[in-house]
């Protein structure tokens, strides 16, 4: 049996197709679309119009996909920007009669627990892991205390980090210093101290990407990679130093991203500072595995 999951994100939209097996599933699918619906969304608390078009033939062709594999569950999920936009409602509302599914805005929590069971389902990790997931719009933070699970959400996604500070290309430093204090006074650094480093998100599975020189994109050697602090700086270093036209031709750097990547790049080198860590483990799993391991176990 196949089941589908669709995330409709701020910066991107993506499907996983996974098989049941047992009590685990099987990731057999993947398929990414850079939609943009959250573009200019902190400016005037909408959805951008190019946005809602391509977030909609993303999900049309998603749905050739989930019917090609006849999966007997399908679930869409919109995170930040759908909570955030004041027509986020309206559009999900279109989606699902499109689509003849649901759309589930998911809460911040809601969005935190179903990243960390992805990840917790497809990585053997200790209990001292924290999680990010570094979105478009929003970067959420999950761990564990006292056998509880605890999130924290923030608004310094890599899409809406470079439209609020960086409006040069390159970013020019004073930029890249305004949006690093911003990070700085928002970040909970307790909850940083003492953990093992899992990052999941579009942002952190580039970096792997380039770190590892991959002329095409093999998620079996992402995940869990260790993506050492020293390359993530390395890789900051390169990419601000050069237009998003020149970024794109950079082996391993998904084009469609080369204009968030500095702004989400300095997130996961902020993360890693407060953390004191040497590194992260990069995982390809997260939102979209974790929600339908949930659907699963509620079955």
């Amino acid at each position: 049996m196949f089941l589908a999951a669709i995330d409709l994100g701020t910066n991107s939209s993506r499907l996983l197709i996974a098989e049941k097996q047992g009590n685990k599933l099987l990731p057999v699918c993947r398929k990414m679309q850079t939609t943009r619906l959250g573009s200019g969304l902190s400016a005037n608390g909408r959805l951008h119009v190019q946005g809602k078009k391509a977030t909609l033939l993303a999900v049309a062709s998603f749905l050739e996909i989930a019917e090609r594999y006849r999966a007997a569950q399908l679930y869409i999920m919109g995170t930040s920007a759908l909570r955030q936009a004041d027509d986020g409602a309206g559009f999900c509302r279109e989606l699902a009669a499109y689509a003849g599914c649901p759309v589930e805005v998911l809460s911040a929590e809601e969005e935190a627990y179903y990243s960390y069971t992805g990840v917790r389902k497809s990585l053997s990790l200790s209990d001292r892991i924290l999680v990010f997931d570094l979105g478009g719009g929003s970067c959420e933070l999950i761990w564990q205390s006292n056998h509880k699970v605890e999130t924290a959400s923030y608004l310094f996604g890599a899409l809406n980090l470079t439209e609020q500070f960086f409006r040069h290309d390159p970013p020019q430093p004073g930029e890249i210093a305004e949006a690093r204090g911003y990070i700085q006074n928002l970040l909970n650094r307790s909850a940083l101290q003492d953990k093992e480093i899992v990052g999941t998100g579009g942002t952190v599975t580039a970096l792997a990407s380039v770190a590892l020189g991959l002329s095409a994109y093999d998620p079996g050697k992402i995940h869990g990679y260790f993506l050492p602090a020293a390359k993530v700086q390395e890789v900051f270093s390169k990419i601000t130093a050069v237009p998003a036209s020149a970024r794109a031709l950079i082996t391993g750097l998904p084009p469609a991203r080369a204009p968030i990547m500095p702004a989400g790049t300095l997130v996961v080198n902020e993360l890693l500072a407060a953390a004191g860590a040497e590194g992260l483990v990069v995982s390809e799993e997260g939102l979209l595995l974790g929600r339908l391991y949930a659907a699963i176990s509620q079955a």
